[in-house]
C-alpha cells in the first residue's frame, strides 16, 4: 500500500510549566525541580501511555528555544490508523527481500504469518481474503521452489504443499464470485500448474495452461495471456525439473549433500535436466509461433522478438540443426543485424621501401588503411540483452558446423557488447517489456553473472587453432578460470521475488561454466603436448565437479579427455579402456559418445596396422608405463572392426564440423581403394581448414602427403612442409619478455611440438632427399630426426618410475 503524503505537523503548544506565575520565592535554578505533563503516545489498540521524559532543558525566555511537547494526535493531520487486515495483507511486501539475503528465511517465516494472521480475521473484504490467499500461494511456492520443504532443516516448512492447496482452492473460489477479481483467477490458475509441474505431473500441468490459454478473453491484460503461454513454452521444454539440493547448503558456499537419483538416467546426457521429446520440442516450437503471431497481431514487436529468439534458442538446445540457421537469421533480421563472413584478422607489419621490389612496394604503401568495424549499440535494454542471447547462439551455431568466417564477426560484435557494460542494465536478470494500454510485461532472462562468465566459455570453444605462442583458446579459456575465480567472491544480485531456487540455479550454472573452461584448457594442453598442464587441470575438473556435486554430469567427459592424454603419452590400453568407459557412461548419440567410439576406431586401426608391420615387436617405442593389451584383441578380426568403423562412420555423419572430417578420416584409413581414401580426406581438409582446426588438419595433410609421397614427390613436399609448420606450432612457447638476455619460458627446455608427428614427417622428408640426391639437406634432416626421435623416447618413458 502506498505510503500516506508527508503532511507538515502544527508546532506544538509550549510547555505547561512554563506558562505558570512567577513563583514569589523562587529557588536556585540549580535546584530548582524540573517537572513536565505526561506525554500521551498512541497506540494501536486505541489506548494510550503516559511516559514521562527523563530529562528536561531549563527555562529560557526564547520561544523558540523553549521544549516542544511530545503529543501527537493523528486526527490532527487527517490520518487514521491503518485497519488491521490491510496491514497484515501489505506485510509481505514490507519485509521482502533477495534470496540470497541474511534474513531472506525470517521474511518468509513472518510473511506466511502474517498472511494466516490475517485470514483469521472475521468478515475480510472479498479483495483483501483473496488477496491473502493468492499471496499465502505465492509465498508458498517460493518456498517450495527453494527446498525448504524437503529439507528436515525447516521445520516450519513443512506440510506448506497442502497449505499452497488449500490457498488456491480458496482464492480461485473467491475470483470466480467476483468479476472485479479476475486478475486473480488467472494467477491462481498460473500458481496451480506450477505446483502440478513440481509435483511431476506433466501433462496435467499442461493441460491446466491450454484451459487458462482457452478462458482468455479479448479484454483481458496482455501481459496476462503472454505470462500463460511462456509458460506453457517453459514446461514442454523442461518436462521434469531435476531435485534441487538442500537450501542449508549452498554450491558456492559449502559442498552440497549428493542429490537423489544422482545415478539415475537422465544424468547420462551431460545434463542436470533430461531432454524433451520430440513431440514435446514441435509443441514448444507450436506454442513460440502462436506467441509471435499473437505479438505481431498486437504489433507489440519486442514480444515477437522475444518469440524469435526463444525458437533459436529451442533449436539449438534440441540440437535440430538444420533448422537453426533460417531461424537465427530471421531474429537476426528483427535486430537489424547482418554480418560478412571474415577471417580473424591480424595485424602485418608494413614493408619498408628497402624490403620492397619497385612496384610491389608502392603497391603496398599505397594501399588504404583497413577501416575499424563497426557494430551496431542498443540503447533499449531488452534489445540488448536478445542482442547478447542471439550472437552467443549463433556462435555455437556456427562453431558446430565449423564455419569460422561466420564466427568471426558475431564473436567480436559479442565482445563489443559486452564492453559496453550493458549487462549491467539488467543486474538481476529481470527485463520489463513496456507494452500500450495495459502493465509492463517482466521476463527473467540468463542471469548476467552467468552471460557474462558464459562469454569467456564459448570464446574459447569457438576458437579451434591451437597453433601458435599464445593461442586463443587457451587464452579465453585462462582469462574465464581467472575471472571465475575473482568474481566468486562477488554478492550476485536477486530480484525480491526471486526464491532460493533461482539462487541454486544460477550458482550451479557457474559451477559447470567453470567445469567447461576446465575441460578446454585440459584439451587445448592435450593438443599443444603440455600433458603436465593437462594432467594438472584434470585433478583440477574432478576436484571440482566432485565438491559441487556435478561429477556425472562431467564423468563420460573426463574418461574422454583421459583417453586423449593416455593416446598421446603412446598408451594404447589405458586409452582403450578410457574410451570405452566414456561411450558407456554418455547418452547413445551425444557428441562424446560419438567422439569416444571414434577414438577407440582409430586406436584398434592403428594398433592392427602397427601389429602387421612389426609382429610381437609392436609395443617397441611405446609408453612402458602402459596397461596390458586386452586380450580378447590380439587378434583383431578386419571385417568386424570395419564393420563398426562404418558405424562410427554414420554416426559422425550431421554431428557437426568436427566429426564430420573425423568420419572422413575413418572411412579413408578403412577404404582398400587409394582414390577413395584420397575423395575421404580432400573432404576432410575442406572441413579442418574452413573451421580453422589446425590440429586436426596437421594430422589429415600427413595421411595425404603419404598417398603422393611415391608418386608426385613435389607436392608431397609442400603438404609435408605445412604439415611440419603445424607440428612445429603445437607447443610454441611465449617469447622472453625480459628482452634478450632473459631466460627462456620453461627453464630453456627444448621444445619440439608434437614430436611423434615431426618425428614422422622428419623420416618422410629423409627420404625424399635421399631419393633425390640431396645428401646436405638429408644431413642436417637427420639431425633432426635425432632430437625428435629423443623427444619421442622421453615421451614413452614419462611416468615410468626409475
Amino acid at each position: 500500500m502506498p505510503a500516506p503524503p508527508i503532511q507538515s505537523r502544527p508546532r506544538a503548544a509550549v510547555h505547561p510549566v512554563y506558562d505558570s506565575p512567577a513563583d514569589s520565592n523562587p529557588r536556585p535554578l540549580k535546584r530548582q525541580r524540573i517537572q513536565s505533563s505526561p506525554c500521551p503516545i498512541p497506540h494501536s489498540d486505541g489506548y494510550s501511555s503516559e511516559l514521562e521524559p527523563l530529562t528536561s532543558l531549563p527555562p529560557s525566555s526564547d520561544p523558540a528555544l523553549r521544549p516542544k511537547s511530545l503529543s501527537f494526535d493523528p486526527s490532527q493531520d487527517g490520518l487514521r490508523p491503518i485497519p488491521p487486515a490491510i496491514l497484515l495483507v501489505s506485510l509481505p511486501s514490507l519485509l521482502a527481500h533477495p534470496p540470497n539475503h541474511k534474513y531472506y528465511v525470517h521474511s518468509l517465516i513472518i510473511s506466511l504469518a502474517a498472511l494466516r494472521k490475517c485470514l483469521t480475521l472475521p468478515a475480510l473484504p472479498p479483495d483483501i481474503e483473496c488477496r491473502a490467499w493468492t499471496g499465502l500461494a505465492e509465498l508458498g511456492m517460493r518456498v517450495i521452489g527453494g527446498g525448504f520443504s524437503q529439507s528436515e532443516e525447516h521445520g516450519w516448512a513443512r506440510g506448506i504443499e497442502q497449505e499452497v492447496e488449500k490457498a488456491l482452492s480458496r482464492g480461485s473460489i473467491i475470483a470466480q464470485k467476483h468479476p472485479s477479481l479476475r486478475a486473480y483467477k488467472h494467477q491462481s490458475a498460473l500458481l496451480q500448474a506450477q505446483l502440478s509441474h513440481w509435483q511431476h505431473k506433466t501433462k496435467f500441468a499442461r493441460n491446466q495452461i491450454r484451459t487458462l490459454l482457452a478462458s482468455f478473453m479479448p479484454t483481458d491484460p496482455p501481459h496476462i495471456i503472454y505470462s500463460a503461454q511462456l509458460t506453457l513454452i517453459s514446461f514442454l521444454t523442461t518436462p521434469v525439473s531435476a531435485p534441487k539440493p538442500s537450501p542449508g547448503a549452498s554450491i558456492l558456499s559449502t559442498p552440497g549433500k549428493p542429490r537423489p537419483n544422482s545415478n539415475s538416467s537422465h544424468y547420462r546426457s551431460g545434463s542436470s535436466t533430461p531432454h524433451p521429446s520430440l513431440q514435446d520440442v514441435h509443441a514448444a516450437l507450436a506454442a513460440v509461433q502462436e506467441l509471435e503471431d499473437r505479438a505481431t497481431a498486437q504489433c507489440h514487436k519486442q514480444v515477437a522478438l522475444l518469440a524469435r529468439v526463444l525458437r533459436t534458442r529451442i533449436l539449438v538446445a534440441a540440437g535440430m540443426w538444420a533448422d537453426v540457421r533460417d531461424a537465427a537469421q530471421r531474429s537476426e533480421a528483427a535486430l537489424g543485424l547482418s554480418y560478412e563472413p571474415m577471417a580473424t584478422p591480424k595485424a602485418r607489419k608494413p614493408l619498408q621501401p628497402s624490403q620492397s621490389n619497385g612496384v610491389a612496394g608502392a603497391g603496398k604503401a599505397n594501399a588504404p588503411p583497413p577501416t575499424e568495424q563497426t557494430f551496431i549499440m542498443f540503447d533499449n535494454t531488452f534489445e540488448a540483452a536478445m542482442a547478447v542471447h542471439l550472437l552467443m547462439l549463433s556462435v555455437v551455431y556456427y562453431t558446430h558446423t565449423g564455419e569460422a568466417a561466420e564466427v568471426s564477426p558475431r564473436l567480436s560484435h559479442l565482445h563489443a557488447l559486452l564492453d559496453s557494460e550493458i549487462l549491467d542494465k539488467f543486474p538481476d536478470g529481470l527485463i520489463e517489456l513496456a507494452l500500450p494500454d495495459s502493465s509492463s510485461l517482466v521476463v527473467q532472462v540468463t542471469h548476467p553473472r552467468v552471460l557474462f562468465l558464459l562469454a569467456f566459455l564459448i570464446s574459447s570453444t569457438s576458437k579451434r587453432d591451437a597453433v601458435g605462442r599464445k593461442p586463443k583458446r587457451k587464452v579465453f579459456a585462462t582469462e574465464g578460470l581467472a575471472t571465475w575465480d575473482s568474481e566468486a567472491s562477488r554478492e550476485i544480485s536477486f530480484s525480491l521475488w526471486a526464491s532460493m531456487g533461482d539462487v541454486q540455479e544460477v550458482e550451479e550454472r557457474l559451477a559447470r561454466i567453470k567445469a567447461d573452461l576446465l575441460c578446454e584448457v585440459i584439451a587445448v594442453s592435450t593438443m599443444r603436448s603440455e600433458f603436465d598442464t593437462a594432467e594438472e587441470n584434470l585433478n583440477t575438473l574432478i576436484s571440482h565437479t566432485r565438491t559441487y556435486d556435478i561429477f556425472p554430469l562431467f564423468s563420460a567427459r573426463i574418461a574422454l579427455y583421459h583417453a586423449h592424454l593416455a593416446h598421446a603419452l603412446a598408451r594404447p590400453a589405458r586409452a582403450l579402456r578410457c574410451y570405452q568407459a566414456a561411450a558407456h557412461h554418455s547418452e547413445a548419440g551425444s557428441f562424446v559418445h560419438v567422439a569416444a567410439r571414434a577414438g577407440e576406431i582409430a586406436l584398434r586401426v592403428g594398433v592392427q596396422r602397427r601389429r602387421a608391420a612389426m609382429g610381437d615387436e609392436w609395443r617397441e617405442g611405446l609408453s612402458a608405463a602402459d596397461d596390458d593389451w586386452p586380450g580378447d584383441l590380439d587378434d583383431d578380426d578386419d571385417e568386424e572392426l570395419e564393420a563398426r568403423g562404418m558405424e562410427v562412420v554414420k554416426a559422425c555423419r550431421g554431428m557437426g564440423g568436427t566429426l564430420e572430417a573425423i568420419g572422413q578420416v575413418v572411412e579413408a584409413c578403412l577404404t582398400p581403394e587409394i582414390l577413395k581414401s584420397k575423395q575421404h580426406l580432400k573432404h576432410a581438409l575442406e572441413l579442418a581448414t574452413k573451421a580453422q582446426d589446425n590440429h586436426l588438419r596437421a594430422l589429415v595433410l600427413a595421411l595425404i602427403s603419404a598417398h603422393y609421397l611415391h608418386t608426385a614427390g613435389d607436392h608431397a613436399r609442400g603438404m609435408l612442409q605445412t604439415c611440419e609448420q603445424l607440428a612445429a606450432g603445437l607447443g610454441a612457447l611465449t617469447k622472453p619478455t625480459g628482452g634478450p638476455g632473459a631466460p627462456a619460458p620453461d627453464g630453456g627446455k627444448d621444445v619440439v611440438g608434437n614430436a611423434p608427428l615431426g618425428l614422422w614427417v622428419g623420416e618422410r622428408f629423409l627420404e625424399l632427399y635421399k631419393r633425390y640426391g640431396k645428401d646436405a639437406r638429408a644431413q642436417k634432416q637427420a639431425g633432426v630426426n635425432a632430437r625428435l626421435s629423443r623427444a619421442v623416447q622421453e615421451l614413452a618413458e614419462r611416468g615410468v618410475s626409475s
